[in-house]
């Protein structure tokens, strides 16, 4: 039987998501899909898709970041067009409607300029993907953490390590859960870190 061997599981997934190895783990992530890391910074949860045979693109709104990913491609994805990777707004994305069989927005939620514009990205990602599609969503709510955040003004929190984040809490995803059209495939799994963030994963289907 053949082994992976541990040392080279870094080379192998770089820096992704753990939650969202999950969904690898569990089989909703396939060869051939089309998926789009929206929010994408360097390619940190994209650079394993990209060599193991998933259609994938990437927009950011830093163009930084795009080049980064771009040369990323290059190397281990030559085939990879560079028109894949974008730089844009994720409430107004250059996509046709239900392009996406996945679409992946992790650590870039909270920071939504408004509750408009939260909900904005959400409906957003939601036209991109293809009904039956999977949403994976990682981003910083007030779960486990209420009452025990700086509250500025309206969802806005000074969060303890130096910035101000647009915090979701649960009642908001439920509603827009409920407004668009989504089956969560997994429960809301939160982790608290440090009594200074909580990181909630959340994991839908388009229905």
């Amino acid at each position: 039987m053949f082994h992976i061997p541990i040392t080279s599981l870094k080379a192998q997934f770089g820096d992704i998501d753990i939650y969202l190895f999950d969904q690898l783990l569990k089989g909703r992530i396939q060869k051939g899909m089309k998926l789009l890391d929206a929010g994408c910074g360097n390619g940190r949860n994209i650079q394993y898709l990209m060599q193991a045979g998933v259609k994938v693109y990437g927009a950011d709104v830093s163009e930084t970041a795009i080049e980064q990913v771009n040369q990323l491609a290059k190397e281990l994805a030559p085939t990879l067009p560079a028109r894949n990777f974008i730089v844009a707004d994720l409430e107004n994305l250059p996509f046709a409607d239900t392009e996406f069989d996945v679409v992946i927005c992790s650590a870039v939620l909270h920071f939504a300029r408004s509750e408009a514009h939260f909900s904005s990205i959400i409906t957003e990602l939601w036209r991109v993907l293809k009904p039956g599609g999977l949403l994976f969503s990682r981003l910083s709510t007030t779960i486990g953490l209420e009452g025990k955040l700086q509250q500025m003004e309206g969802r806005f929190y000074q969060m303890a390590h130096g910035p101000v984040w647009f915090l979701a809490d649960e009642a908001m995803l439920v509603k827009l859960e409920k407004q668009l059209g989504f089956m969560r495939l997994d429960p809301l799994k939160t982790t608290v870190v440090e009594q200074d963030r909580s990181m909630t994963t959340w994991v839908l289907r388009k229905v």
